[in-house]
């Protein structure tokens, strides 16, 4: 029973052990290639990790309850979705450093709304992004991919509003 029990805790890291061990067997090179890839991304989140813990343990210290939800509460309307945008947009680091700032954000009041906003803008409308993909695939192709992203995201935003209730979040 116990053992049972440890393998339910465990069982997203079993099945990725046992697809490494598949792998290996499967296609050995393919097996070096993923542990090495493993590896790096790993490495990356080490360093990279906690310097996000730390800023968003100050930003929970030095940024009051109250303004959090002024700012990117449920009332905040489009003020709030503009400065999630802009919190997004401006933000550096892959998508899973902002998961520990957004759980911050959401213990303190912001909407689930504004934090979508800020997750999916995070991933896909980073200003650096926007300035490589103007000079690679145009101006014209950027802006308009730009719209149609802000305006996906606003939809989306406001469906994962209706359907995720703030006591589904941890």
């Amino acid at each position: 029973m116990r053992i049972l029990k440890k393998v339910k805790g465990n069982l997203f890291l079993i099945i990725v052990a046992v697809s490494y061990i598949a792998m290996f067997a499967i296609n050995p090179s393919m097996g070096t290639i993923s542990i090495k890839n493993s590896g790096y991304y790993i490495k990356e989140m080490l360093i990279i990790m906690p310097v996000i813990f730390i800023l968003t343990a100050l930003l929970d210290m030095w940024v009051p309850k109250e303004k959090i939800i002024r700012f990117l509460g449920k009332d905040a309307k489009g003020k709030g979705m503009l400065l999630a945008f802009v919190i997004g947009s401006i933000s550096a680091g892959p998508i899973y450093a902002a998961f520990p700032m957004c759980v911050m954000l959401h213990k303190k009041g912001a909407s689930i709304r504004n934090i979508t906003i800020i997750l999916s803008s995070w991933a896909v409308i980073k200003v650096p992004m926007l300035l490589n993909e103007a000079k690679f695939l145009g101006l014209n192709f950027m802006a308009i991919r730009w719209v149609l992203t802000v305006i996906a995201i606003i939809i989306f935003s406001w469906i994962a509003a209706k359907i995720i209730k703030d006591e589904d979040l941890p």
